[in-house]
């Protein structure tokens, strides 16, 4: 079988993390995968997983627009594709493109973001042969924009890197080094992209509203054009002391090694890979309950669920979670069963060929 994966640009991001995944999974199984990128470049370009899918740039020099992709249908003419898998807004909305090649291939559209989408997004998805949704509340909002529920697919994400590491203790300590860190000072940790809607914002305002004991403090990882209004965000809290900017880390295994509790604030969500990474980790999680967000953990068990957009809503979670050692550590082995059940690595991209193979079969029915 031959896929081609399409995807707008390597940035660093969830998304891409799983199509690179996915490529490679496929590529182990035997499938003939190639990846086609809009844009050159990006964090992820010069990765090992992105480098064995052998990556055609459209762009020859970086244009900086995600939509812009020069030769995009002859490139996949050339390749013959018996499948084209799009994910990303961009890579999606292309999809049409291909529905008169010769021989015509299978057209694979994804859902996984919890992102108002536009018009011309969901015209795309219609196109398609499938839709494969990452939450069952992606699957609902596609439904809801006029896309048939038979072509309508479920496959959660599965767990694209091993968030352990090799020597927890040590990149604990070594972690807490760099930043500073009391050894009883509770981590709550956050990893995502300073990005509209990722909410470091409304984290900030709740830090804020947190007592001083038991002592903690705010690691932000990540990085992008909301960075710095939320560093200004943190001084003008008074929160300079206990907030720690980490940037971009390529692989947080031992962040997640470091920290007691991971928290996400984000105002639109499909099924965030942070959340699914740091309890396959061990970590409880505060988050806020948009998209499919409580698909990811167990509400009171593993995790606590909150309202978008409320800080004082953030802050009483994540002072419970804080304040008692207790649920944490009672949280941290069904957190790891609940990931190895509902998102094994090993099972998803099986279930992606399968479905391959079915609307290959179901299309030569019908010549």
């Amino acid at each position: 079988m031959k896929i081609v994966l399409l995807q707008d640009r390597l940035r660093l991001g969830g998304t891409e993390v799983q199509c690179l995944a996915l490529g490679r999974a496929w590529a182990a199984r035997g499938a003939e995968v190639r990846l086609v990128v809009f844009r050159p470049g990006g964090d992820l370009a010069e990765r090992p997983e992105a480098r064995e899918l052998n990556p055609v740039f459209l762009q020859k020099r970086d244009w900086g627009l995600d939509r812009f992709a020069p030769r995009l249908r002859a490139t996949v003419e050339k390749i013959a594709p018996d499948v084209v898998v799009a994910f990303g807004r961009e890579a999606n909305a292309k999809l049409p493109l291909f529905t008169r090649l010769t021989p015509r291939p299978l057209l694979v559209a994804t859902l996984r973001s919890g992102r108002p989408q536009p018009g011309g997004y969901w015209r795309a998805l219609l196109a398609a042969d499938a839709v494969v949704a990452n939450a069952q509340w992606a699957a609902g909002d596609a439904e809801a924009h006029g896309v048939s529920k038979d072509r309508i697919h479920l496959i959660r994400s599965g767990l694209s890197r091993a968030p352990f590491a090799a020597n927890p203790a040590d990149a604990r300590a070594d972690w807490r080094t760099r930043a500073a860190t009391p050894a009883d000072a509770v981590v709550i940790l956050c990893v995502a992209g300073f990005r509209p809607g990722k909410g470091q914002d409304v984290l900030l305002r709740a830090a804020a509203l947190l007592p001083k004991t038991p002592p903690w403090q705010l690691w932000l990882a990540g990085d992008g054009p909301r960075r710095e209004p939320c560093q200004k965000l943190a001084r003008e809290l008074g929160l300079a002391d206990a907030v720690r900017f980490l940037g971009a880390v390529d692989n947080p295994a031992g962040l997640y090694a470091a920290a007691d509790v991971a928290a996400l604030a984000s105002q639109a969500e499909a099924l965030p890979n942070f959340l699914i990474e740091a309890q396959a980790a061990g970590l409880p999680v505060v988050a806020t309950a948009v998209g499919g967000v409580t698909e990811c953990f167990d509400d009171g068990r593993t995790g606590l669920a909150v309202p978008p957009g409320e800080p004082a809503a953030l802050a009483a979670a994540l002072g419970r979670a804080i304040g008692d050692r207790a649920w944490r550590e009672a949280g941290r082995a069904p957190a790891r069963a609940l990931v190895a059940e509902k998102f094994d690595a090993a099972v998803n991209p099986a279930r992606w060929l399968e479905l391959f193979e079915t609307l290959g079969a179901a299309a030569r029915e019908k010549k």
